[in-house]
């Protein structure tokens, strides 16, 4: 998966010449804390809700709301905006951007093209919809949780018994136990059958080879949780 997949093509932005006072106004109406800026197409920039706010006391700490909206209706966007924008290309794995994200605790990063026009945003929330898509969280199914030995060929091994009683695994991931012994993980298996009975059997298959089940819910139970 990649950022050119799941980014928003339709960008809200504000030219770098334009007042800030505009730059606000978008922000309002369309509920954002930021906007990219551009000129003549390319991203130059990005401005925030906290600029705008760290921007407007210096300038205007001893002037009234109507002297402070005067300001900041002939003050222009390059003014007050952050020059040093972190942003991802198209072609960047989905995971890049997710831990860029992550880690800067960014709410969303510009979408640039190899020369530097900008093409899209990708979001939090279009993240989350990875991780959604990912684990098979919008289609039918049921949900088995193994703890396992992270060693090679247990997934293959756990795969093999699944595959066995003519179950459709329709995602799997796996993830390390958080701040535990990294020795183990949680393999997550969502999987689907015209006869649930089989996902039982499965299960007992999995618990005779010892795999440790830690969970199996159902596809009305996942219903219920997913409403």
């Amino acid at each position: 998966m990649f950022v050119k997949d799941w980014m928003q093509r339709d960008v809200i932005i504000v030219e770098d010449d334009d007042p800030i006072l505009d730059a606000v106004h978008l922000m309002k109406e369309n509920n954002i804390r930021q906007l990219p800026v551009v000129h003549k197409g390319r991203l130059v920039g990005i401005i925030t809700e906290k600029d705008v706010k760290e921007f407007s006391p210096s300038k205007a700490s001893s002037l009234d709301i109507y002297e402070v909206h005067n300001i900041l209706a002939k003050t222009t966007v390059k003014e007050a905006m952050s020059a040093n924008v972190i942003s991802v290309n198209p072609d960047d794995p989905i995971e890049r951007a997710a831990l860029i994200l992550r880690d800067k605790r960014f709410g969303g990063l510009p979408v640039v093209d190899n020369n530097h026009s900008l093409v899209g945003i990708i979001t939090a929330v279009d993240v989350f919809d990875v991780f959604v898509e990912a684990m098979g969280m919008r289609t039918p199914g049921s949900r088995i949780t193994i703890e396992v030995e992270d060693r090679p060929g247990a997934i293959a091994d756990m795969t093999r018994i699944v595959k066995s009683f003519g179950i459709n695994i329709i995602s799997l991931a796996t993830f390390y136990l958080k701040k535990e012994d990294r020795s183990l993980r949680d393999v997550v298996y969502r999987v689907a059958c015209d006869d649930p009975s089989k996902i039982a059997l499965a299960v007992e298959a999995l618990k005779k080879e010892n795999f440790k089940i830690t969970s199996v819910l159902s596809s009305e139970q996942l219903m219920i949780m997913e409403d």
